[in-house]
């Protein structure tokens, strides 16, 4: 899975808001978390490959619109050297995503990469704590969940806060996603789509 953003420049939160109609340019700071459809491999993947990563979850677009999970970025591998394990010659993948399609409408538009995480670890993020009470609990929607990077999603009734080090609130949590809290005055006023992936604190790669 991939958490990509769009780089610096302009804005909008999505509860009471509506899915796009029209599809126009995403301000940057909105992020997009993604899953690739297949394995790809450092080495045997080719250069000039076509590659679609889907959304897995609302993406917060402007302050009253919101993309529905599943639109597609589509892009292209750049780059593909399969190394040899050492710092040296490292395994190299690298992918340009340059366009989203959503409702039979395409834009173009450049990314970055600001997390990665693989299957596992995301799988992770939607079973409820372990060692928790809630492995007794057969409803999902009151789990308490944990994210890529150790923050806690905590539902009750599909709804909560996500909380970080020294219980502090940095995001919240609906039936349709998890969000990071509005930059506000530091920057954009929407909530940031964070999917599986979601600790400040955790790896970002950043190109």
């Amino acid at each position: 899975m991939l958490l990509l953003g769009v780089p610096p420049s302009a804005s909008g939160s999505a509860q009471r808001s509506v899915s796009v109609s029209t599809l126009e340019p995403l301000a940057a700071g909105v992020t997009l978390p993604v899953r690739l459809g297949r394995t790809l491999r450092a080495g045997k993947t080719r250069v000039g490959s076509t590659v679609v990563a889907k959304t897995t979850q609302r993406v917060p677009v402007t302050e009253g619109t919101y993309l529905d999970r599943g639109a597609e970025l589509e892009g292209k591998v750049v780059a593909s050297m399969a190394g040899d394990g050492t710092a040296g010659l490292p395994s190299v993948l690298s992918i340009v995503f340059t366009s989203l399609r959503y409702h039979k409408q395409t834009i173009g538009m450049k990314t970055r990469a600001i997390a990665i995480a693989n299957f596992v670890q995301v799988g992770d993020t939607f079973l409820p704590v372990q060692g928790g009470s809630d492995r007794g609990n057969s409803s999902e929607a009151s789990w308490t969940t944990t994210q890529v990077g150790g923050d806690q999603v905590v539902r009750s009734g599909w709804v909560g806060s996500v909380v970080g080090s020294g219980l502090r609130t940095v995001g919240r949590a609906d039936y349709y996603g998890v969000y990071s809290l509005p930059a506000g005055a530091t920057g954009s006023s929407v909530p940031r789509a964070d999917g599986g992936l979601f600790d400040y604190g955790f790896g970002a790669v950043r190109l």
